[in-house]
């Protein structure tokens, strides 16, 4: 099936002969030709974009732009007034007052200009490197990588890159992503990651030309198979049986964390984490284990219990057959953590990592 890049590209390349909805700001982008009007224009829509709708970007754009043509305009204006004008975008109170220091700064600075380099960009009032970017690539048509929550997120998810942050992730991707993807890979992924490949993706959504070459649907695929082979269900947290068995705990790691554990520190990923664990014994059952791991007072017995003071349980999953290490050694296509192993059994992990 091709190496990873191999796979990525041929995704970004089925996304692009399919775009159907094309962000509000390269609409914006597109319906200027004269370049410091387009230049203008795509700078104040993106800094409005910001944590807001598509169809709220566009309307208020265009309102705003019937009142403001030039930087002395937005000298000019009231902040009162421009906080009418840009409402109801997210903070419009913060981004007027970044326009209006916007205007100043473009005329003192930059002759009443947008400057072109995104070492200036970054240089104005509320413009980060990802709303630079936009401005480089849209605007003036040159080479930048704009990254934000969803290009980084979804080039984790394909293990294009493995980075922390969306400023990482425009690093890496400068270094390995072939220049003719540049200008686009923004406008691709944005609209696909709010449909499709979200923070929790519809994976049952996407196309199945992008399933089969995608690594977190395999993974994902992976995961059901063995669920599905030890006969695991999926419980409530109030719903665990008083039987013998084995269990699966789903647990979310939001951001990296450094976490100690007895002698050992080891730093986690943000992402899912997947636990084996067994009540066996003649006094054990799945209640009283999994209900240890659940209890707020619980004490730090299990290494386990360590990573749980930071995650969160997503999902229980019980069987009720003896088989912790059939499935730890059935997860191993996942990214096993070593050392977390049981004490009575030779595995290496009982704990697996998937990015999310």
């Amino acid at each position: 099936m091709g190496t990873v890049e191999e796979k990525f590209h041929t995704f970004l390349d089925i996304l692009s002969r399919n775009l159907k909805n094309m962000p509000a700001v390269e609409r914006i982008s597109r319906s200027n030709r004269e370049l410091e009007e387009r230049a203008f224009k795509v700078l104040l829509s993106t800094i409005l974009s910001a944590r807001t709708k598509d169809e709220v970007t566009l309307e208020v754009s265009k309102r705003l732009f019937q009142r403001i043509k030039t930087p002395e305009d937005l000298v000019d204006i009231e902040e009162k007034e421009l906080e009418r004008l840009i409402y109801p975008v997210g903070f419009y109170r913060t981004k007027a007052k970044y326009l209006k220091k916007l205007g100043e700064m473009l005329i003192e600075e930059f002759q009443g200009k947008v400057p072109r380099t995104l070492e200036d960009l970054v240089k104005l009032p509320g413009v980060g490197r990802k709303t630079g970017n936009l401005v480089v690539t849209l605007a003036y048509n040159d080479y930048g990588i704009c990254v934000d929550t969803h290009v980084h997120r979804i080039c984790n998810r394909w293990e294009y890159i493995d980075t922390e942050t969306p400023e990482e992730s425009e690093m890496e991707l400068r270094k390995k992503l072939p220049k003719r993807y540049w200008k686009i890979i923004n406008t691709l992924l944005v609209d696909y990651g709010k449909r499709i490949c979200s923070p929790i993706p519809k994976c049952h959504l996407c196309a199945p030309e992008i399933r089969k070459l995608c690594p977190y649907y395999e993974k994902i695929k992976g995961i059901e198979e063995v669920l599905e082979k030890y006969k695991f269900k999926k419980i409530s947290r109030t719903n665990i049986p008083d039987k013998r068995g084995t269990y699966i705990l789903k647990i979310k790691l939001k951001e990296v964390k450094n976490i100690s554990y007895g002698k050992n520190r080891r730093r986690f990923k943000r992402g899912y984490y997947f636990y084996v664990g067994s009540a066996m014994g003649e006094s054990n059952n799945l209640k009283r284990r999994i209900g240890r791991h659940l209890r707020e007072d619980k004490k730090l017995h299990w290494h386990i219990d360590y990573l749980l003071n930071y995650g969160s349980i997503k999902g229980i999953y019980v069987s009720e057959k003896d088989v912790e290490c059939e499935v730890a050694r059935d997860l191993s296509f996942l990214e096993g953590v070593e050392g977390f192993g049981s004490s009575d059994c030779s595995c290496r992990s009982h704990l697996f990592y998937m990015k999310s």
